[in-house]
């Protein structure tokens, strides 16, 4: 066996190229496959493979998971129409996406009723396509007789004069977790202000969103108590404990 002298190696598609060259000046290639035309044949098979997939799952898959989907849902209609649900939605979505899911979710049972898909560029932004797919999906579940008691969103404006004008009925919440994150952002910006950097803001903010979630919790739903024990966080900070 000859000695080789160099050798390079190269990628077109699925395909692996290997030029050798020996001591003496012989060349070889080697191709893991055939050609054809200029074209490797597995580049071209794969493509036909993954149209045959998407053919597929379009014609078998995804109807039988819609299916499904549509049966569980309607259970869960049933189970529910009889009882004023306590309704969590969120989005996934962020401003650079391109796609947002809208989900909402039973609370005390901990199970999706409904959500909704669509293109950010359908409704122009991030902030309107969060605001139509919550209606959306609002007005789905809301159609099938179910009761909306009550509805924890995020802090955008978009959703509280959605709720607001188009589902007066409906008690609408912030959910702690995005309003603890909305003030742990707040803290962290002002802890950088040259003006307040001496007051040690950063070390408090654990501690004052920990503060947030108790009063949330031990409030019993009572907005005023809830106030009260969210402004006593004051007094911690300061010391005065009588």
């Amino acid at each position: 066996m000859e000695e080789i002298k160099k050798s390079s190696s190269s990628t077109y598609g699925s395909m692996l190229r290997i030029d050798i060259t020996c001591i003496d000046g012989h060349t070889l290639l080697w191709q893991s496959q055939p050609l054809l035309g200029r074209l490797p044949a597995g580049n071209l098979l794969l493509t036909a493979a993954e149209t045959t997939l998407h053919n597929l799952q379009g014609k078998y898959v995804y109807p039988v998971v819609h299916k499904t989907w549509q049966a569980h849902q309607a259970s869960l209609f049933e189970m529910f129409k009889d009882q004023p649900l306590v309704l969590g939605g969120d989005d996934s979505a962020g401003y650079s996406a391109k796609y947002c899911c809208y989900s909402l979710l039973e609370v005390l049972s901990n199970l999706i009723l409904d959500f909704n898909l669509r293109q950010v560029t359908e409704s122009g932004s991030s902030v309107a396509v969060e605001r139509d797919v919550c209606e959306a999906v609002l007005q789905s579940v809301a159609s099938k007789g179910l009761r909306l008691s009550c509805l924890a969103t995020d802090c955008h404006t978009a959703s509280t004069a959605l709720v607001r004008k188009k589902f007066p009925d409906i008690k609408h919440q912030f959910d702690v977790w995005h309003v603890g994150k909305s003030i742990s952002k707040k803290l962290a910006a002002k802890g950088k202000l040259k003006e307040v950097v001496d007051l040690h803001v950063s070390p408090w903010t654990r501690s004052i969103v920990n503060h947030l979630w108790w009063a949330s919790k031990t409030c019993d739903g009572n907005p005023e108590i809830l106030i009260e024990k969210w402004n006593s966080v004051v007094h911690h900070i300061v010391d005065k404990h009588h």
